[in-house]
């Protein structure tokens, strides 16, 4: 994809710094993408490999899903489906979700958790954080990017951190579904856009 990847430029990496509005829209496209691999065709899709790596950027910034090696097909689409086993881990580091490791197993919470990793990633601006079994809220203040500090409304901001912690809950059935963090992170943007609209200055506190 002629921008590259999301990680690329949340490490600013030759870039400019994404606006805090065009990571939440990445975000929005991302989900909306995953929301249809679990509920828009008869069979739910499991990426098995959400990461920012694997999130590409065409040229007008619109986020493009990659790679599908290891996706896995589960059955027609259910309330609850069931877990799939199997027999290989495949993902990448910090991204899988804990489950995976206990049983050999997965369902479509497992891209619900990689996904939570991928917002948390987004607005800390680093793809190597340590990842705490607790106490995530230290994350979000300590790590937040220099580069949207003070750029995001109070009330998105709440919205935002709340379905990124929701993603990474630990039992995997506590966690939303790809439909639920759409419609949340869809949510956080239009708050900030009207946050916007009355903070002429463009900071906030």
């Amino acid at each position: 994809m002629s921008n590259g990847s999301l990680d690329r430029h949340l490490r600013g990496e030759d870039t400019e710094a994404l606006p805090w509005n065009k990571r939440l829209e990445i975000c929005i496209g991302a989900a909306r993408g995953l929301h249809y691999l679990h509920a828009g065709a008869k069979r739910t899709i499991i990426h098995r490999d959400i990461c920012v790596a694997n999130i590409l950027l065409n040229d007008d910034m619109e986020p493009k899903l990659a790679g599908f090696g290891h996706s896995i097909q589960g059955a027609r689409f259910m309330s609850k489906p069931k877990p799939i086993k199997v027999n290989h881990y495949w993902g990448t580091s910090g991204y899988m979700a804990r489950e995976y490791f206990k049983d050999h197993a997965v369902t479509d919470k497992y891209d619900v958790h990689s996904i939570g990793v991928v917002l948390l990633h987004v607005v800390c601006g680093s793809n190597h954080l340590i990842m705490p079994t607790e106490h995530l809220e230290n994350v979000f203040e300590e790590n937040i990017d220099a580069n949207i500090k003070g750029k995001i409304a109070p009330e998105c901001w709440l919205v935002f951190k709340d379905i990124t912690q929701r993603c990474l809950l630990y039992e995997a059935d506590e966690r939303p579904t790809m439909g639920e963090v759409e419609v949340e992170l869809e949510r956080a943007l239009l708050l900030q856009e009207q946050a916007d609209i009355t903070n002429t200055n463009g900071h906030y506190t």
